[in-house]
This record gives structure tokens, sequence and C-alpha cells, in this order.
């Protein structure tokens, strides 16, 4: 499964990381950003603003979901 989120900065997925099984990546228009152990964990990195992708995590105020079971699926 495929998770997708759609902001104005670009599109964010979190999806399995076929290199590392067990992981997730977590990725803003196709570059990656981070593996996590779970897509929960990846999807909470977006609120918090510590995916370590400097124009999301710097912005001040960024409508985003506040938890996976709010992206969408694919």
């Amino acid at each position: 499964m495929i998770y997708i989120f759609r902001s104005s900065s670009g599109t964010f997925t979190i999806l399995p990381d076929d290199q590392n099984p067990g992981l997730y990546q977590l990725c803003i228009g196709g570059m990656w950003l981070g593996s996590y152990d779970s897509p929960e964990k990846a999807a909470e990195s977006i609120p918090c603003k510590s995916t370590g992708w400097f124009d999301w995590d710097s912005r001040r105020s960024q409508d985003c979901p506040q938890s996976l079971a709010e992206w969408d699926t694919e």
C-alpha cells in the first residue's frame, strides 16, 4: 500500500522500502527523505516538521494530516 499526502509544497508518499524489508520510505516528489519502522512513524514527521526536508520543516503554517488515517491510499 502507498500512502499519499498532496501539499502545496509537493506530494509526499510513504511506501515499503524495497531495499530494507520491514521499513517504510518517506519521499517527496520521488526524493527519499528517510526510512521509518512503520508508516505511522513516517506520517508523524509531517505535522512535527521533522522530515529532514528544509522546505517543509521550515514552514510556519502548513495544513497537513495529523495522522496516517488522514492520508490518501493507492
